[in-house]
């Protein structure tokens, strides 16, 4: 009873934290989307046609110069004033989340960004079995800390801190393993076969 209960929190509480990153990407989106439409609106009258295959002009500048200003905004990041705001930012208030550092670094990875510190996709010895598991730091005198996110929803975990030999490097890409968790354990054949 007591590992239903378990269960049933940890999925709840990992379903909400996979949830409000997707909900406030949404909700931002949409209202970038709306002051675009309000912005652009004065220029789609001034233009004779009121549709592109079948899509309406003042959707598709509003679509326009919202990918403009992404285009701009990521060429703003690679200055050195952006990464220092956003170092600052990451150093004061983000890296106080709980897993922030982790989910960035895999998802980096899985992005295919350089990162500093990639969070390599391990198979880790626990309680007498192996779990899916990402290296997240080497530490002095042979052992490392390992990040065992939860199934389904891997922004939950443990960090388990073991010795080097208590893990295998899986050698695979961050999104396949993420995928196998998300899945219950569904795809484990393909993505373990001859590793363990």
């Amino acid at each position: 009873m007591k590992s239903a209960l378990h269960f049933f929190k940890a999925t709840i509480v990992g379903g909400i934290l996979f949830l409000v990153p997707v909900i406030v990407l949404t909700f931002v989106i949409g209202k970038a989307f709306t002051i675009s439409r309000m912005v652009v609106r004065p220029l789609s009258e001034m233009i004779p046609v009121e549709t592109v295959a079948g899509v309406a002009l003042t959707k598709l500048l509003a679509i326009a110069l919202l990918l403009l200003f992404c285009f701009l905004a990521g060429l703003f990041a690679r200055t050195a004033v952006a990464r220092k705001m956003i170092n600052w930012i990451e150093t004061a208030l983000l890296s106080n989340l709980p897993g922030y550092s982790v989910m960035k670094g895999m998802g980096e990875s899985a992005a295919g960004v350089d990162s500093d510190k990639p969070h390599e996709p391990v198979l880790a010895w626990i309680e007498e079995a192996w779990q899916i598991g990402f290296l997240v730091e080497r530490i002095e005198g042979g052992h490392v800390a390992v990040f065992v996110p939860g199934a389904p929803s891997p922004w939950s975990g443990s960090v388990f801190f073991m010795t080097e030999d208590r893990i295998k490097p899986l050698d695979v890409p961050v999104m396949s393993a993420l995928s196998c968790l998300r899945r219950l354990g569904i795809g484990s054949n393909a993505l373990l076969k001859g590793r363990l």
